[in-house]
């Protein structure tokens, strides 16, 4: 996700403000961290390490000069490259990316630049921009909201007075039934577990805890679903790919890795058994290279042939196992029996610092 798809270990967080923010959801910490927390935060100056933090600086000194992309509608879901507004909803995404990129990169050196230039960001898309309920196609909006998350304290008032309003209505675009976008199967794979992310994200944003129960309730259920009893996944069934497996399982634990910055073990919960904590070590023998599989070649879903076709990257050919690096980055801190996996993958930039080992 980071390179195109974030959890810190329990002891990362404090409990006590993760009990702040439901029960006092205008408290200052509440209000000026949501999916990080303050004690994380703080720290990532001296816990990233000076190469990581180096790509990130780096990343974001090219970037400085960016123009902002806002756009009203976010569209790539079933478009190819460069069909309809594809490209210029590429370069909106690469806005949301910059985000928090910037944010990390003035974080790791406290340069004035990065985070003038984050909040530049921040201006430019919360004012405006409104969810399309199409998860696909705001699937790399969590980045602006993790990026927007670290920034809240330099952003000016009338912006941060935004904030709790926007996680509200983003929660409400993927918490309501009558604002879903999608067929029905899109309820049982990476559909929902995106749609549970950005609900979660936005959930906790706002501060209300019937948003922050509904999205819990939403995670609970889908896990359920979509988890079978082998550590299989309905997306495997779906599209015979690990590139969706992959795709599936993130979302669901960078959800229960904002959970966890409040207190909460969702992905422990005891109503879904262990499920996720099975669906990876089901892939964990692709991910540590023992096993290989070919991409694709059974997939229900016609446009995946399509971008086979097409030649698009990854649709065809033998799985590329680091395509997980992020995924089992995420899982060592919510577990530690995957740091050996994630040890083994080289993991990006910002998945390192927001998750370090």
């Amino acid at each position: 996700m980071f390179a195109a798809p974030l959890a810190v270990a329990a002891r990362g967080y404090g409990n006590g403000w993760a009990a702040d923010l439901v029960s006092r959801p205008n408290s200052k910490n509440a209000m000026t961290y949501a999916l990080t927390s303050l004690q994380r935060a703080e720290a990532l100056a001296a816990s990233v390490p000076p190469a990581v933090a180096a790509q990130l600086i780096s990343q974001a000194h090219t970037s400085l000069a960016r123009p902002l992309h806002v756009r009203d509608i976010v569209h790539t879901q079933g478009l190819l490259p460069h069909e309809g507004d594809r490209d210029a909803s590429v370069l909106a995404q690469q806005d949301w990316q910059q985000t928090l990129v910037q944010a990390l990169a003035f974080r790791v050196s406290n340069t004035p630049a990065y985070a003038d230039k984050a909040v530049a960001y921040i201006a430019g898309w919360l004012p405006v921009y409104r969810s399309s309920s199409n998860p696909v196609d705001e699937a790399e909006l969590v980045q602006f909201l993790f990026g927007l998350d670290l920034m809240r304290e330099h952003l000016s008032a009338e912006l941060a007075e935004r904030v709790p309003s926007f996680g509200a209505q983003l929660a409400e675009a993927y918490l309501t039934p009558a604002r879903r976008v999608g067929d029905d199967s899109t309820m049982l794979n990476n559909w929902q577990s995106h749609r549970i992310k950005l609900a979660t994200a936005g959930a906790y944003l706002s501060g209300e805890r019937r948003w922050i129960d509904a999205a819990r309730a939403a995670f609970i259920d889908h896990v359920r679903q979509n988890v079978r009893d082998d550590g299989s996944t309905y997306d495997f069934a779906q599209r015979d790919a690990m590139h969706y497996v992959v795709y599936n399982l993130e979302p669901l634990l960078m959800a229960a890795t904002m959970a966890v910055a409040h207190g909460q073990d969702w992905y422990g919960a005891p109503e879904i058994r262990g499920r996720l904590a099975s669906a990876l070590n089901w892939l964990a023998p692709y991910a540590r290279g023992e096993r290989q599989h070919e991409e694709f070649v059974h997939s229900s879903v016609k446009f995946d042939a399509r971008r086979a076709a097409a030649n698009v990257k990854g649709y065809s050919g033998l799985w590329q196992r680091n395509e997980a690096a992020d995924l089992y980055r995420i899982a060592s801190h919510l577990d530690p029996q995957f740091r050996a996996v994630s040890v083994g993958l080289n993991a990006s930039p910002v998945a390192r610092a927001l998750f370090p080992a």
